[in-house]
């Protein structure tokens, strides 16, 4: 059997018989070379081989950059630096994306990792400004921390307070559109700035506060930079605490829906109830949805979440009617979220399928969608209205007033019900303004053949004003709070008895001064 040496035991064999001793002892010379030249390309090989280890255990292969690992070893460095002297300070930033997880549930997981390459990028650019200045310390540093969420290491600083004009350039370089998958793609980022190491030993004391600061700069209205203070510890370790507990308690019984009746307001019957997802911690009591809802949102729980709602309405809309067909409201309410409403196809196979599973006929079940989820991407929410209309499901707009809609978009859209935000009852006796706005709103909305809902009605004062306006349905604590399934039959019942008092109320003559 030949093997690699074969041609060489020929070469001197023949070398032998021919050459005599100089020949041979010239081509061993010969031979030599040639196994020292092998030798030297297999141990630049193995040292080729060992970079490239090294430089995938040390970065991050979506991006490039450096990874958690190698970012903490810099960020040690550093403080033993700042530690012995050598470096006057340092500052460490954390990136968080905002909304980042919608981007990645609507466009797909290909489009979420092209955007953090494109990040990535620009990133780079713009911190590399801050190492033009040459002070014989290490440069930044730009990590990808995880998932969305990067961290930047400053070494050249004169004093701290040059951190926070880092960030405001980091913010600006990221304003203009990412182009992904030939759309313009927007994303801020919320940043969460250390510049001041007191009190902190270890680089995980670092990071954590980094990460507080980042949820301060999220709860403060995303889109901007928040230098830690101890201060904040509290606030945010509740927000973590809550978003951590929140992933558990999701179809257990902690969470229960409450529902809230709609009232017509020609008869004071019952017609519809809202849906409204309640909390009640363990250890912390009834955390409010205005709480939570929006850090469900932000960690993506709040799919699950209104999913896991609109299950426990239907089969309590199947219950009332099968316990009292008569006195069970005719449609119950239900939210969507945003990131819902951007999944046209597959929100329509969901709720195609909740019915069937509930078996309940579409035209009990309403759909609500805010104004301002509306006005995030109208065409891509008119498509869903319009597979939802097609299946029979009932549409409202949530919260009108609140967005920056006009009322002749409402043309366009094939709503059953408009609400019209609480914000606009508050002065309702007390303005001559409010009283027009709310008259007009009301005339325009019945005009397009849709149901007018107030929100919010608490006085029975405002009854006559918004009768006298021709408002067509209400709903608020007037009539009754939101209350468990097993309470609503009853409270159906209550406002029946209560009718005959109802109509003569609404029906006194209410001083409607509108100007």
């Amino acid at each position: 059997m030949e093997t690699a040496w074969t041609p060489w035991v020929v070469v001197l064999s023949i070398a032998v018989a021919s050459l005599g001793v100089l020949g041979v002892n010239a081509l061993v010379s010969l031979f030599d070379a040639h196994l020292a030249a092998r030798e030297r390309m297999h141990a630049a090989s193995l040292a080729q081989a060992d970079r490239e280890l090294l430089h995938q255990a040390t970065h991050d292969t979506l991006t490039g950059l450096p990874n958690r690992t190698h970012f903490l070893d810099c960020l040690r460095e550093a403080m033993q630096r700042v530690e012995r002297g050598e470096q006057a300070t340092l500052a460490v930033m954390l990136l968080d994306l905002d909304r980042f997880q919608y981007i990645n549930d609507t466009q797909g997981h290909g489009a979420g990792d092209a955007l953090l390459r494109q990040i990535a990028e620009r990133l780079t650019a713009s911190v590399r400004a801050q190492d033009l200045r040459d002070t014989g310390l290490p440069g930044s540093v730009i990590s990808r921390f995880g998932g969305d969420e990067f961290l930047v290491l400053l070494n050249n600083l004169r004093h701290a307070r040059e951190a926070e004009a880092v960030a405001v350039r980091l913010q600006a370089d990221m304003e203009p559109a990412c182009l992904i998958q030939g759309k313009d793609v927007h994303c801020s980022a919320s940043i969460g700035i250390v510049a001041d190491l007191r009190g902190m030993t270890s680089v995980d004391d670092v990071i954590r506060n980094a990460e507080v600061a980042m949820y301060e700069a999220k709860r403060a209205g995303r889109a901007r930079a928040v230098q830690f203070s101890p201060a904040m510890q509290d606030r945010v370790s509740r927000h973590v605490s809550i978003e951590t507990d929140l992933r558990r308690a999701i179809g257990t019984s902690e969470m229960q829906v409450h529902y809230q009746p709609i009232v017509s307001l020609d008869t004071g019957l019952m017609v519809s109830v809202e849906a409204l997802i309640r909390w009640q911690h363990p250890t912390l009591g009834e955390i409010s949805p205005a709480e939570f809802i929006p850090i469900a949102e932000d960690s993506g729980l709040v799919v699950p979440l209104d999913r896991w709602t609109r299950e426990q309405a239907c089969r309590a809309m199947k219950l009332w009617h099968v316990t009292e067909p008569k006195l069970a409201p005719a449609t119950v309410s239900v939210n969507v979220s945003r990131v819902e409403l951007a999944q046209a196809s597959e929100f329509h196979r969901q709720i195609a399928q909740l019915l069937d599973a509930a078996q309940l006929p579409p035209s009990r079940l309403q759909i609500e969608v805010t104004e301002s989820n509306v006005m995030r991407d109208p065409e891509a929410t008119l498509l869903v209205m319009r597979h939802l209309k097609a299946l029979g499901v009932r549409l409202a707009m949530d919260d009108f007033g609140t967005g920056a809609s006009s009322l002749s978009l409402l043309r366009s859209y094939p709503f059953d019900v408009v609400k019209i935000d609480r914000s606009f009852v508050d002065g309702l006796v007390e303005s001559v303004d409010v009283r027009a706005v709310i008259h007009a709103t009301i005339g325009l909305v019945e005009r397009l053949g849709m149901l007018s809902l107030v929100e919010g009605i608490e006085q029975s004062s405002q009854l006559p004003l918004l009768c006298s306006m021709g408002c067509g349905l209400g709903q608020g604590w007037l009539f009754s709070p939101p209350v468990p399934a097993g309470q609503v039959l009853n409270v159906a019942r209550r406002l029946r008895s209560a009718a005959d008092l109802f109509i003569d109320e609404t029906r006194r003559s209410p001083k409607l001064m509108l100007g």
